[in-house]
């Protein structure tokens, strides 16, 4: 059987550190208890003890490596250049540990996508209830089949949307809403 040995980060390896996370890829954060306690929601209170264990993340040192720089009392890193399948593991991450300055920097930052990727955009923003998010994303999507909108969309959402989208349908135009969405009910606001 063969071991990996683990890698030290970089950025993330204070001789003081009260606390050692280790990504899916095995590179170790030496990190600050308290940091973690104050500024995420998922990380339990400094005075837990850890018995000198290593916390096992399933994340890649990449996304930790940017998550990790929303607990310090630093500048914050910026996530403009980033392609979207890196932005949205640091996006889940954010919200998985609850660090609510990275969840905010990500949700400001995958709007870039919104013309490229708006499927993606807006499955992510209705799973983390970014409503504001979602409002944005919906017009881009006015031509997807609402059978993909009832896969991507929690029903708060896939309700009032295809309710605007039977709206939609002139009254007094040959081509009427499907039957079987006439019945479902109208809501205003999701």
């Amino acid at each position: 059987m063969t071991t990996s040995v683990s890698q030290i980060s970089k950025h993330f390896n204070a001789s003081d550190a009260d606390v050692v996370i280790r990504s899916c890829d095995n590179v170790e954060f030496r990190l600050h208890k308290r940091n973690l306690e104050f500024t995420t929601g998922a990380f339990p209170p400094a005075e837990t003890p850890t018995n000198n264990e290593i916390v096992q993340l399933s994340e890649p040192s990449e996304t930790l490596e940017i998550l990790f720089q929303f607990v310090y009392p630093r500048r914050f890193p910026s996530l403009d250049s980033m392609e979207l399948e890196s932005l949205m593991l640091v996006a889940e991450a954010a919200e998985k540990y609850e660090v609510v300055m990275a969840i905010s920097i990500c949700e400001f930052n995958l709007r870039k996508f919104h013309d490229t990727h708006p499927k993606r955009i807006v499955e992510f923003a209705a799973k983390h209830n970014y409503r504001e998010l979602v409002a944005k994303m919906l017009p881009n999507l006015i031509d997807t089949d609402i059978s993909e909108l009832a896969e991507i969309l929690p029903p708060y959402v896939y309700i009032p949307w295809v309710s605007r989208r039977i709206r939609s349908y002139p009254s007094n135009s040959t081509t009427s809403a499907p039957e079987h969405l006439s019945s479902l009910p109208l809501v205003e606001n999701y």
